[in-house]
């Protein structure tokens, strides 16, 4: 079987659809597959290289698109600073750069912000098909382009097989475009490509559920896989002590999606009513778009939380070790299932998860796993809530190991894999 794989975000990048596609397409290289990799270089990648038999392909964006990651701010402690400081006026610059193309182009893109890469990949990924005779597409969505570059494929090459995974929800994302201009062509585009493909793929039933009620005519072409997780022989007993009760968050943070400003209320107010309690927060990840959130709160930032850029897979092991409590904050779409909490339930950690919204899949997963608390919006401000949040802190319960195999079965990398090559052999 020779397969090619559209995905905006591929290796290296510590993403979640990164993690998902690139350790599925090594499994299938494995198994004998001949699998190739079409994605966007990010203005930093090399545009061919091959790792672990997957031949990887990269792509520009133009200028325009360049820019985002040219002229992306940093995070690296602290992130509280507003106006021109001692880095000068390139710093300055910097970020009225990018102010400027959030307010302009964010506003007109469609149907997102990697659109610029259709033009680029679409004749890459022609030149593979027709070079090593493809006879499997799949387009890894989000980002929604990889869907597009997938139609106009589909158009010049009909016999070749269109499997389209949906990991994010498009036309009923809120926050994918300008809906004021573009919801109703989200809408008929989506419809399109559900019809145009063979067979689409999505992360759960309700996800499934909610396109059916959209599309109803196509329940036939949609079928669901998990989010994938790969077991590690890893020992997250810790062996480091001390009097504070350290939290750990590990992710990407956003105004829109998912914003801290629940937690840091919840903290504030749990430091007022509780001033001699001892905890300490690491936050690895992205959180450029939500720094004016965190500047709302300058005490917490110089006493207790602590911001760092994203850490490789191997130190995600060692920090959650030493972390006694997983700290998760949910997705304002409530159509997304958090692929990190899966990783976070096989360390057996204690997790606490923030709501953004009060139909919160996070929550709804969570149910499952006997150590977690989910606090929901219209708990932030109460005090009962703080009561039950310390006695969660102090808790001293365990998770069966049985309860946990059975939660994480149908996630495993295999299981996952193998389910996506039915879907390409129907």
């Amino acid at each position: 079987m020779k397969i090619l794989i559209l995905s905006y975000d591929f290796y290296p990048e510590g993403k979640p659809n990164t993690y998902r596609w690139f350790n599925i397409a090594k499994s299938w290289v494995n198994k004998g597959a001949e699998v190739y990799v079409v994605t966007a270089d990010k203005n930093q990648y090399l545009a061919y290289e091959e790792i672990d038999g997957v031949k990887i392909y990269r792509t520009t964006e133009y200028f325009i698109g360049n820019l985002k990651y040219q002229y992306r701010e940093s995070i690296n402690n602290p992130i509280v600073e507003s106006k021109i400081d001692n880095k000068g006026v390139k710093f300055f610059l910097k970020g009225l750069i990018r102010k400027i193309y959030n307010a302009t182009w964010s506003n007109i893109y469609w149907p997102d912000h990697s659109f610029l890469w259709t033009f680029s990949a679409v004749p890459v990924a022609s030149k593979i098909i027709e070079e090593h005779n493809i006879d499997k597409l799949i387009t890894a969505s989000w980002t929604f382009s990889a869907h597009r570059i997938g139609d106009k494929l589909k158009k010049k090459f009909p016999n070749l097989y269109w499997l389209a995974d949906t990991i994010d929800p498009f036309c009923f994302n809120a926050r994918v475009n300008n809906l004021f201009l573009y919801n109703r062509l989200n809408v008929s585009y989506e419809n399109k490509i559900f019809k145009r493909a063979d067979f689409n793929s999505v992360l759960t039933e309700k996800i499934k559920k909610k396109y059916v009620s959209l599309f109803p005519a196509l329940e036939h072409k949609i079928g669901v896989n998990n989010n994938i997780f790969i077991p590690v022989e890893f020992d997250y007993s810790k062996t480091i002590e001390n009097e504070k009760i350290r939290l750990l968050f590990l992710g990407t943070l956003s105004q829109a999606t998912r914003s801290p400003k629940n937690l840091l209320v919840l903290l504030d107010n749990l430091l007022k009513k509780y001033p001699d309690i001892k905890i300490e927060i690491d936050f690895y990840g992205d959180f450029t778009d939500t720094k004016d959130e965190f500047a709302k709160y300058p005490e917490l930032l110089s006493n207790y939380i602590h911001l760092n850029n994203f850490i490789t897979r191997e130190e995600v092991n060692k920090v959650i070790k030493n972390a006694d409590i997983l700290l998760n904050i949910g997705n304002s779409n409530e159509y997304q299932e958090p692929s990190k909490l899966i990783e976070y339930m096989y360390s057996s950690k204690k997790i606490l998860n923030i709501c953004t919204i009060e139909n919160d899949t996070s929550a709804e997963l969570l149910k499952q796993y006997p150590l977690s608390l989910s606090i929901y919006p219209g708990e932030i401000n109460n005090d009962i809530t703080l009561e039950k949040l310390i006695t969660f802190f102090n808790g001293k319960e365990i998770v069966d190991r049985s309860k946990l195999r059975e939660i994480l079965k149908n996630y495993l990398l295999e299981t996952v894999a193998d389910k996506y090559l039915n879907f390409l052999s129907r």
